[in-house]
């Protein structure tokens, strides 16, 4: 990273490069609203005490308010009910791996309540605005450390990833966003795995270069993983520009369900797949197999697993959440838990099984999977709000926008939605690949390759000038 070259060269501490990132997020924030907690004095103290030779040493950092215990930072879930825990004090394996690396971290950034969401508006902090346009929604659930690197905060925040949480704030947001292999990255300490497996944790970036070295230096299963992954022989940052032969790409515009995207999404995807063509990949048509509609299964693991942190946390905070404390589809997911059976909850993952074990099949002839990230572009703020209907309204409104992304957190396979697209009026369009379970490494090298065929940086460089 260019930042932490500078530190090395001794051009620049990590105290001038932290207080340059808080100079910033003061200026932008009241109008953006990404950062929900701020530690600058704990950061200022990182940065004065800092090996200079880390990786990433000085490097401004985000944490998302969730899922990552940080030290000295409060972990809300962006829930009113739980505005009164202490601060943690202690990493989880995670954060240490952060801070190993040289990060300096600022604070927390906003998020839907218990990152339910494919927008960022949540009730006790309120919405968070996309730098691109701040009538619209930065997308969810990692829309406040989305926002933050769009304007150019801090050059990487956090995200989770449960159903989308990453791609879809990065496709919104004009950057890389990449949900690893399940296991790949730990997600401790309280649990072996979060919404019952489906979660990935990572980190929105402006770069493919900047998401493989997070990669190299935080992956690595926790001992207590379900996940384990064998350890790599070289970094993913080292491979990226890598010739590598010719691919077999499957390209769809319809999602599970059969939703399809509105126009300029799909000329985007298109623009893609004849690039691929043109370079002598071989590009081929794909349709999800019918099992690969998985909403309801998803939804039922996914959901019962915050009923079940409502339950943790019951304990901690000392009280039951009281009317106010939980937003609407929280308290749907305390109702669906307390109503659904063991048996429901395996037929849930039974289901999900033959959705992987079709997904395996439909790609055994396939290097990569092509689609859009979202059908749209990003969504006005209030488009998708449980607070102006009902929570099937809802649902249904969320799908809608993001359909093709839940899929793989069910298959475990890595995924990364890229900038490659722009619409004619100055929105980024977000393009997702996928490959096999374990193969990030040639999701990165073929992002990497496209991060140089169709540049995107003079965009987002332009974004970050018009907020200085």
């Amino acid at each position: 990273m260019a930042l932490a070259a500078l530190v090395h060269a001794g051009e620049v501490t990590p105290l001038e490069l932290v207080d340059a990132a808080i100079e910033r997020i003061e200026a932008l924030d009241g109008r953006i609203n990404a950062v929900t907690e701020r530690a600058f004095d704990l950061a200022r103290d990182a940065a004065r005490g800092l090996d200079t030779r880390l990786p990433l040493a000085g490097v401004p950092f985000l944490a998302k308010d969730m899922n990552i215990d940080v030290r000295g930072l409060h972990l809300t879930a962006a829930c009113r009910w739980l505005a009164g825990l202490p601060a943690a004090t202690e990493d989880a394996p995670l954060a240490q791996r952060w801070r190993a690396a040289g990060l300096c971290i600022l604070g927390r950034t906003n998020l839907p309540e218990w990152a339910e969401d494919f927008v960022t508006e949540p009730a006790w902090r309120g919405p968070t605005a996309n730098p691109w346009d701040r009538t619209r929604s930065p997308g969810g659930s990692s829309g406040g450390s989305a926002a933050a690197v769009a304007s150019g905060m801090v050059p990487l925040a956090h995200g989770t990833d449960s159903g989308g949480s990453i791609r879809v704030p990065a496709a919104a947001c004009g950057l890389v966003g990449l949900k690893p292999s399940r296991g790949l990255v730990p997600v401790g300490p309280h649990h072996d795995e979060l919404a019952g497996g489906l979660d990935c944790e990572h980190v929105l970036s402006r770069s493919v270069r900047d998401s493989a070295l997070m990669l190299d230096l935080t992956a690595g299963a926790e001992q207590i993983s379900r996940h384990p992954h064998a350890t790599r022989a070289r970094r993913y940052v080292d491979s990226l520009d890598e010739p590598f032969a010719a691919l077999r790409v499957g390209v769809t515009l319809r999602s599970p369900g059969g939703l399809e995207p509105e126009d300029e999404i799909s000329a985007a995807v298109d623009e893609v797949a004849r690039l691929l063509a043109r370079q002598g990949h071989h590009v081929s048509r794909f349709e999800f197999p019918p099992e690969c509609e998985i909403g309801e299964a998803a939804a039922l693991i996914w959901m019962t697993a915050i009923a079940e942190e409502i339950d943790h946390f019951r304990a901690l905070v000392g009280h039951a959440p009281a009317a106010g404390e939980l937003e609407p589809v929280t308290r749907e997911c305390m109702r669906l838990g307390a109503d659904s059976s063991a048996v429901d909850y395996v037929r849930a993952r039974r289901r999900c099984g033959q959705a992987t074990r079709a997904m395996s099949g439909a790609m055994s002839g396939l290097d990569v999977l092509l689609s859009p990230t979202t059908t749209s572009r990003p969504v006005l703020t209030g488009a998708i709000n449980i607070r102006n209907g009902d929570f099937t309204q809802w649902a249904a409104a969320a799908y809608r926008y993001a359909p093709y992304t839940e899929l793989f957190n069910v298959t475990g396979q890595p995924a990364v939605s890229l900038p490659l697209g722009c619409s004619r009026s100055g929105l980024p369009i977000g393009v997702q690949f996928a490959a096999r379970l374990g193969e990030d490494e040639l999701l990165l090298r073929l992002g990497r390759w496209l991060e140089g065929a169709m540049p995107w940086h003079e965009r987002t460089r332009a974004l970050m000038r018009g907020y200085l």
